[in-house]
């Protein structure tokens, strides 16, 4: 999942079917691989090889989200989900990583100074943010760009997030983590932009009403709530309402829903005609959430796809910002969360 901040950057609506995915994972000499890790990419759904390498899993619907096939010393695999047709047969091959040396020069700042930005910025600053730990911080490497003040940070293994708030253990393997500001600064009032990737595995550690309420609160106001609330249509002053510059609008006139087969939808945005032709943007909105908090959301897309749980192709070209983007990794629910 890509998160971008300008910024932006899901339990089922409906559950159509059930899909099996299978296979074997082997090295490149053909040796099954025990203890693989194979999950649904940001989701509780996930196993592991077991001792001739065969792994079994069972998802609900078709879905846009990515299979990862992971472990220690390998290169991880990736296969988009709803292209799978048969049994799968994983040859991983070794990894070769070199270890990292970050320099850190004259009048930069301290590892202490960057890590608390970093977690301002990838976890959030709410409680639910304040409740998480990572568990192996020091895995996490930075480097700063002081001719363009960008900061970047990486992980050679999983970080291991412990969310007390939300009750959840998350393995979250970071690809990427950039923050730029306007000025040599490592203080967060002076970012202005701000993206994040990487894979995702949750696994649940508390499950009990107080930690649900929590996480429904997390849910709500959410893109996860947007992108369900799209699919349903359920446009009122308790959930979103949308609006062109400051006039609320009815939604069915800006958006053209066509369900696809099990659970998957294709979403046609229509153009803005005062945009013109010079522009990629297709179309935005403001938008509250619940008569109160305030977002804008940019297409630079005209189509993109929703499944089942809510998750949604073309991340890259529909932009948020404003209240739906306060929420970070510390609010973070699995794709198949059910509210």
């Amino acid at each position: 999942m890509k998160i971008f901040l300008q910024v932006l950057i899901l339990f089922p609506l409906f559950l159509f079917s059930q899909s099996k995915i299978d296979g074997f994972v082997k090295d490149e000499k053909g040796e099954p691989i025990l203890g693989v890790s194979v999950y649904v990419d940001g989701s509780t759904i996930g196993t592991i090889t077991d001792e001739n390498g065969y792994f079994s899993l069972i998802i609900p619907s078709e879905s846009n989200s990515i299979l990862v096939i992971r472990t220690i010393g390998f290169r991880s695999e990736f296969y988009q989900i709803n292209t799978i047709t048969k049994q799968l047969n994983v040859f991983l091959k070794e990894e070769v990583k070199e270890l990292k040396e970050v320099v850190v020069g004259q009048n930069f700042f301290s590892r202490k100074q960057m890590l608390k930005l970093f977690k301002e910025q990838f976890l959030g600053t709410n409680i639910a943010a304040k409740n998480c730990t990572i568990q192996n911080e020091e895995e996490i490497y930075f480097d700063y760009d002081r001719s363009t003040f960008k900061l970047v940070a990486y992980s050679d293994t999983p970080l291991i997030i412990k969310n007390d708030y939300l009750g959840y253990q998350i393995s979250y393997q970071l690809v990427d983590f950039q923050c730029k500001f306007s000025k040599f600064s490592m203080n967060s009032e002076f970012v202005t932009q701000f993206q994040y990737a990487g894979n995702s595995l949750f696994t649940e550690i508390d499950s009990s009403s107080k930690i649900n309420k929590r996480r429904q609160k997390s849910y709500n106001g959410s893109t996860l709530h947007f992108f369900r609330n799209l699919l349903s249509n359920n446009w009122n002053k308790k959930e979103f309402t949308l609006y062109e510059g400051s006039f609320i609008t009815n939604p069915q006139l800006h958006f053209k829903q066509t369900q696809i087969e099990n659970g998957m939808y294709k979403i046609e945005v229509v153009p803005k005609k005062s945009i013109g032709i010079k522009t990629k943007l297709v179309n935005q909105f403001n938008m509250l959430f619940d008569n109160y908090e305030q977002s804008k959301i940019q297409f630079y897309t005209s189509e993109f796809y929703v499944d089942s749980f809510g998750v949604f192709t073309n991340y890259e070209s529909i932009i948020f910002s404003g209240a739906i983007v306060s929420k970070r990794v510390g609010d973070l629910l699995p794709t198949n969360f059910l509210k």
